[in-house]
């Protein structure tokens, strides 16, 4: 993994009182391929925990493929190419947006919270898929996503999260 790799995650409350966690991260790539990453089914399936189908347009449908389970879909709620991303999963909110940087881009993803007693779970679950993320786009070999968080990110971001 790329040493210069930084994922930055603060636990916030959105307007109405919920609570969200917001990631931000810097990636090399320009950010026509990190928007692939994010909206290409084939990529998004190699850092993401399962495979993704994604319908590229609002009010579109993405579904969530989980080895042995059914699908669970979600919609699109927002999708402006190469700038903005959001979808439903499940009772939650994820919402993508890239930023020009230099030669690179920046990224910061939030994601509402159906629990906010499962912030640590989520922030290292999505910790391990930035890393992965990352790796790719940058062509290194990564071993694949876990499919339940890494117990010392778990760890970390239970002492790290206000």
């Amino acid at each position: 993994m790329n040493d210069a790799f930084r994922i930055h995650v603060s636990l916030d409350s959105t307007i109405d009182g919920g609570s969200l966690l917001r990631f931000r991260c810097r990636f090399g790539q320009s950010l026509s391929r990190v928007w692939q990453a994010l909206t290409v089914d084939e990529q998004v399936s190699a850092w993401f925990p399962c495979q993704v189908r994604l319908e590229e347009r609002a009010g579109g449908r993405i579904e969530f493929l989980f080895p042995g389970e059914e699908p669970v879909q979600g919609e699109v709620l927002e999708y402006e190419s190469e700038s903005r991303l959001a979808f439903t999963w499940d009772e939650e909110v994820l919402r993508w947006q890239l930023h020009p940087d230099g030669e690179g881009c920046r990224l910061m993803m939030t994601n509402t919270l159906q629990d906010p007693q499962t912030s640590a779970k989520v922030a290292a679950g999505w910790h391990s898929c930035f890393e992965q993320l990352a790796a790719m786009l940058s062509g290194e070999d990564a071993e694949p996503v876990p499919q339940t968080p890494i117990p010392e990110l778990v760890e970390f971001y239970e002492r790290t999260l206000d």
